[in-house]
């Protein structure tokens, strides 16, 4: 269950990255996934959610409280990985990279 979860998320961010070319999303060339501990409601997801939106480069950025996960696509050229988790870790939680990888290009 938990893996399908984690692949939707993945999977939308990518789409979103495919479909809006003039987007920012569409200069996502990479997706990460944090397991985030310290969240206690839905709320704390869109907190997180909406901090890492606003980093340069991010395009999409889906956090679930359920599973205590964050699925982050964006631009290796404007915000790095250690970016990310600071701004997780700075919103107040703790973040540990799980799994990262290039996005699927057309």
């Amino acid at each position: 269950m938990r893996r399908t979860l984690v692949l939707l998320l993945a999977t939308s961010c990518i789409a979103a990255a495919l479909w809006a070319a003039e987007s920012p999303v569409a200069t996502a060339n990479a997706t990460n996934q944090f397991q985030i501990t310290g969240m206690s409601c839905d709320g704390c997801g869109s907190g997180i959610a909406s901090e890492l939106k606003r980093l340069p480069g991010v395009g999409c950025a889906q956090v679930t409280f359920s599973n205590k996960l964050a699925v982050v696509a964006y631009d290796t050229n404007r915000v790095s990985a250690d970016g990310l988790k600071k701004a997780i870790v700075e919103a107040g939680y703790d973040a540990k990279l799980m799994k990262a990888r290039k996005a699927i290009r057309p």
